[in-house]
């Protein structure tokens, strides 16, 4: 239910950036004055001194998913490899999920670091950073406990029959995953306009 608020968020202010309701009364004008204000009345926002540009999404952005996607990959290796018995396959694909984790996140870090808006002051900046910080957050948790099955699965903790810690885990990692995909469909891709600032 978070990330439908996140997403909720998103979807009012990039449908109707200049407001959806017809004033009253004065009083009632002020929440769509200040919406125009911050928007030009078009999404994504005119450029201002909080926000110059959206992301190029075809760039890191689509490292970043591809990052994701061959995750959910490994930790599906890992899965398979449990079931089969296969103690090298599971430790390797649980290593490599938690590496591509870790590196999502520092990709993440990095382009947080290089984004032409900020938090404060624009509607803009607070919607995508609360959805992607949000997410953040849950692929910093997947890779966690992801962390744990392997020390787990070193030492030997599941078998075929008996894992569902690592199932669990396994089953966040894909709802990261989803969760994802529809994030950058619609705030990087769909979010970026007809021209993306390139960062």
């Amino acid at each position: 239910m978070f990330f439908v608020a996140w997403f909720w968020a998103y979807f009012d202010a990039s449908l109707f950036p200049a407001g959806i309701y017809q004033p009253t009364n004065v009083a009632e004008t002020v929440g769509m004055v200040e919406r125009n204000a911050l928007t030009g009345g078009h999404w994504p926002p005119q450029a201002s001194e909080y926000f110059k540009s959206t992301f190029d999404p075809w760039g890191l952005p689509l490292v970043n998913t591809l990052i994701l996607l061959l995750s959910g990959c490994t930790v599906t290796w890992a899965h398979h490899a449990l079931l089969k018995n296969d103690r090298s396959g599971l430790i390797w694909g649980l290593t490599l999920t938690v590496v591509l984790g870790l590196l999502f996140t520092a990709c993440q870090a990095f382009e947080y670091g290089h984004a032409a808006f900020n938090f404060a002051g624009h509607i803009y900046g607070s919607t995508f950073f609360m959805a992607t910080g949000f997410h953040g957050a849950h692929v910093i948790i997947g890779t966690i406990f992801l962390f744990v099955c392997l020390i787990r699965a070193i030492k030997g903790h599941f078998t075929p029959q008996q894992h569902f810690g690592f199932e669990a885990a396994a089953w966040y990692w894909h709802f990261v995953d989803v969760v994802w995909l529809f994030l950058f469909a619609a705030i990087y891709v769909w979010g970026a306009g007809a021209s993306p600032g390139g960062h």
